[in-house]
């Protein structure tokens, strides 16, 4: 029986949540996420939001790289927001991958989403725990 795209999808969505929030409980960060419903009435706007971050997720069978498509979108629902694109994608058989821009990593370089890092999600979201005070207070500066 084929598989429902947009039910892979939503689930993939929910296994990332369910990482998300245990990262944040597990690091005392006062922060919980869900996945964001309005992305399927309204074009624009990312699978998942946390502080200072756009979340988006593929979850494909086959592949083993990222779709220059993808980065586009999540770029386009980032600049909407104004946070950091993040994309989480994973092909069956192969480990999850993130791809964020280089600034993310280290919040010093130029904001340029079009030079980003690959990583796994552990990696990510040890980025995340180093650079969360610097985020918030480049967030209250304006990201310049």
């Amino acid at each position: 029986m084929p598989i429902n795209s947009r039910t892979k999808g939503a689930s993939y969505e929910r296994k990332v949540v369910g990482i998300l929030n245990e990262f944040f409980l597990q690091n005392n960060f006062d922060v919980t996420c869900k996945r964001n419903l309005d992305q399927y009435q309204t074009a624009g706007q990312s699978d998942i939001n946390i502080p200072f971050h756009s979340v988006e997720c593929k979850h494909y069978k086959e592949g083993n790289w990222l779709k220059p498509e993808w980065w586009r979108q999540v770029c386009d629902s980032a600049d909407n927001e104004g946070t950091i694109p993040v994309l989480i994608f994973k092909f069956n058989r192969v480990p999850t991958r993130v791809a964020i821009p280089l600034h993310a990593v280290n919040p010093e370089w130029e904001v340029d989403n079009q030079k980003m890092a690959i990583m796994s999600m552990d990696d990510w979201l040890n980025v995340i725990k180093s650079n969360w005070s610097i985020y918030k207070q480049k967030e209250e500066d304006g990201w310049n």
